[in-house]
């Protein structure tokens, strides 16, 4: 049994966009709402707010809460913030793995990987470079092959 967990470097990089979109939409809502001073403020204090919340509260615990647990026989994926969600799936039942990987993937952690069974999938999220590679080769030893 080996647990991955998420790379943190995702979440600083969902941290940075989440302020940088707030920041964007306070200076729009600056340059196009100058004449209604109320709206305007109450638009950058809203937006400033859900960005500080965002940023400081639920990206870092739904990233604490991230975690993938591969056995010899399942995957086990564990998300949630305020409600848990398990999801588990044989490897027996796996049809084929896809790999997604940003353009930095090193870098970046922008690593997923899907697995898909008989009538559904589960994607892994957000996996170290290393741990991407591991997982691949692990799925290559139990018989399960990269999509085409």
């Amino acid at each position: 049994m080996k647990e991955y967990s998420a790379d943190l470097s995702a979440m600083k990089l969902l941290q940075i966009i989440v302020c940088l979109l707030a920041f964007l939409l306070s200076i729009a809502s600056v340059k196009f709402l100058s004449r209604w001073i109320f709206v305007m403020w109450g638009l950058v204090i809203l937006f400033s707010v859900t960005a500080a919340v965002l940023s400081f509260f639920c990206i870092p615990l739904y990233f604490s809460n991230l975690k993938c647990i591969v056995t010899a026989n399942q995957v086990t994926i564990r998300t949630g913030m305020f409600f848990r969600r398990e999801q588990s799936i044989r490897l027996q039942s796996v049809q084929f793995v896809q790999l997604i990987t940003g353009p930095w993937d090193g870098i970046l952690g922008l690593n997923f990987i899907i697995l898909y069974v008989y009538g559904g999938s589960l994607m892994i999220f957000f996996l170290k470079k290393n741990d991407r590679r591991e997982l691949t080769e692990f799925f290559e030893r139990k018989g399960v092959f990269h999509a085409p």
